[in-house]
């Protein structure tokens, strides 16, 4: 299909609920996508945001058919205390309180016909001014069509902001080796697992209690929020779960997604200790562990984390399911943990030469800080306020 017949039509949700519903979810049935792409994620996200957002669905059609659609989040900046900055973002506000949700697989809709790229994302909001725009984690299809500007092709320049692994368990290779996971991993992780199991089994079998019902997800989510803040507190940092809007949206999530069979919440624990929780999301065959929140007990032996992700990969293998995903992030216990890996990106696009030049040495600059860990991590500490909207958790 020709891309140059395209016309493009905005739609703002307060206005236009329904028929953004009825075009995303068309497009959706066409088109290969993550969770964090799906209707039902959307959906919460859009009834989540105060009425005054200025987010709107930009849908590319073709002959009066949606072929392509992508919701962009209009915001302001003031970037480097010198430039005023307008700010597109890809299916996100733009804005970081509301953005600690953290999008992972971002992408467009767009029919199998129409060859999506990052020139229909130009080509769609041509007319509408905008100085950045905004690609937070993009997936790795989408990523290869921005790859020339980062080599400095066209009239646009990029900047690459992050660039993370999101690892993975293939659980069909699970079950292929008789559901003997730790076969995958390496001695001294097969060892630690092992050691931990041994211990919290002096009390009682381990069980995996999956939530049954939108009321017992929601006392599991809360149970989950407790000890994940007292681990982060205790850490010196806020926690996700001190940014209210966040806790607030995915409460929301649950109790409008639950029936649909995309949430998952399991509780790890022997007949005496619970051992922690998992807040994952299903769909289409795949688990994303979003959040957790673990029991942490005197001594080194005890291991909740990486037994907890073992069971619930065992529990997840054995109920059919494809892909026990980790998302992004450096973490040890998700590379260790892992059968494979898929990078995601954060990329910023720059109409102006000089934002774009200001931000590569800014990142420059931000690499150098993270080698001098005192600075990073008070640097952390402040970033985490904005995040949580000034409460210091």
């Amino acid at each position: 299909m020709s891309d140059d017949r395209l016309k493009f039509v905005q739609y703002r949700p307060v206005d236009d609920f329904p028929l953004i519903e009825e075009h995303w979810q068309a497009l959706s049935r066409q088109c290969g996508h993550h969770y964090f792409l799906s209707w039902g994620w959307m959906s919460t996200w859009l009834k989540s945001l105060p009425e005054d957002n200025d987010v709107r669905l930009i849908v590319g059609f073709h002959d009066r058919l949606p072929v392509m659609a992508f919701f962009a989040g209009l915001s302001r900046k003031r970037r480097y205390g010198i430039f005023r900055s307008r700010v597109v973002s890809l299916n996100t506000t733009g804005i970081p309180y509301f953005d600690h949700l953290y999008l992972e697989y971002n992408s467009i809709l767009a029919s199998p016909s129409l060859q999506a790229d990052v020139e229909l994302l130009f080509r769609a909001v041509n007319g509408m001014p905008w100085d950045e725009f905004n690609l937070p984690g993009l997936n790795r299809q989408f990523m290869g069509t921005v790859n020339s500007l980062l080599d400095g092709g066209g009239k646009f320049r990029a900047l690459m902001d992050e660039q993370s692994a999101a690892s993975f368990v293939d659980l069909e290779q699970v079950r292929a080796s008789g559901m003997d996971y730790l076969r995958f991993l390496s001695s001294n992780r097969r060892s630690q697992i092992r050691r931990s199991i041994k211990e919290y089994e002096k009390e009682g079998e381990i069980e995996v209690i999956e939530a049954k019902n939108p009321q017992e997800a929601l006392a599991f989510l809360d149970r989950l929020a407790t000890l994940h803040q007292k681990e982060w507190q205790g850490r010196d940092r806020a926690g996700a779960f001190a940014n209210e809007y966040f806790f607030q949206f995915h409460r929301d999530l649950v109790l409008g997604r639950f029936s649909h069979g995309e949430i998952q919440l399991l509780k790890i624990a022997t007949s005496k200790t619970e051992l922690g929780y998992l807040y994952n999301f299903i769909y289409n065959g795949r688990v994303y562990f979003y959040q957790s929140g673990f029991n942490y007990l005197p001594g080194n032996v005890y291991r909740p984390g990486l037994v907890a992700h073992y069971y619930a990969i065992l529990h997840n293998a054995g109920a059919g399911k494809l892909i026990y995903d980790f998302l992004a992030g450096d973490a040890d216990y998700k590379t260790s943990m892992a059968t494979g890996s898929e990078d995601v990106y954060w990329v910023r696009i720059f109409r102006s030469p000089a934002l774009f030049l200001m931000g590569k040495w800014v990142n420059v600059i931000k690499t150098r800080i993270k080698s001098v860990p005192r600075i990073a991590s008070r640097l952390k500490k402040l970033r985490n306020f904005t995040l949580t909207g000034g409460q210091s958790g």
